[in-house]
């Protein structure tokens, strides 16, 4: 049971995650703003998170100094607060399949990022690399998938079928009596 359980939890993070996205769209149908909504959300984890450290990391936790408050802070605004509003905003003008969609994009656009900046490495010639890629292939495949087929209908003006099945327009010349 040892090795089974990074899956179960990755399973049920999924569902919590799920969970979350359709009473957050239930919420956002009722009336609440999404501004309000995240505002309350990032309070509850703030208070949870501070009270499960009061109990149980209080004499271990190194102190706290002020630039790593402010990494702390930077990262916080950034990366979750900012992530979480959009996500939000997006909740609110499409649908929570969509919105499920482009928050599994998260892990690829993290991932890009620690490659540009050089923090992860990626060695096709290594099983580790192809796994890497084989991840990324898999998520982008799922949210390519629940694009198209929950997405709207492409028609670029470039197309050839587009042609096909435009009338043909007589050019008529109106004569000017004046």
């Amino acid at each position: 049971m040892g090795l089974k359980n990074p899956y179960l939890f990755n399973v049920l993070i999924s569902i919590i995650q799920v969970g979350m996205t359709l009473l957050t769209k239930a919420a956002f149908n009722g009336g609440m703003k999404s501004f309000i909504f995240v505002f309350y959300r990032q309070m509850a984890g703030t208070i949870f998170l501070l009270l499960w450290v009061v109990m149980f990391e209080r004499r271990s936790a190194a102190p706290l100094t002020l630039p790593v408050f402010f990494k702390i802070f930077a990262l916080a605004f950034l990366g979750i607060t900012l992530g979480v509003n959009l996500y939000g905003i997006a909740l609110v003008y499409t649908s929570s399949s969509l919105v499920s969609v482009i928050y599994n994009c998260l892990p690829v656009s993290t991932f890009c990022f620690a490659v540009l900046l050089r923090k992860e490495k990626l060695n096709v010639r290594k099983i580790a690399g192809v796994a890497k890629l084989g991840g990324i292939a898999i998520c982008m495949g799922g949210v390519a998938t629940l694009a198209f087929f929950k997405g709207p209908i492409l028609n670029p003006p470039f197309a050839l079928h587009n042609a096909q099945y435009e009338p043909q327009r007589q050019h008529h010349v109106i004569p000017n009596f004046s």
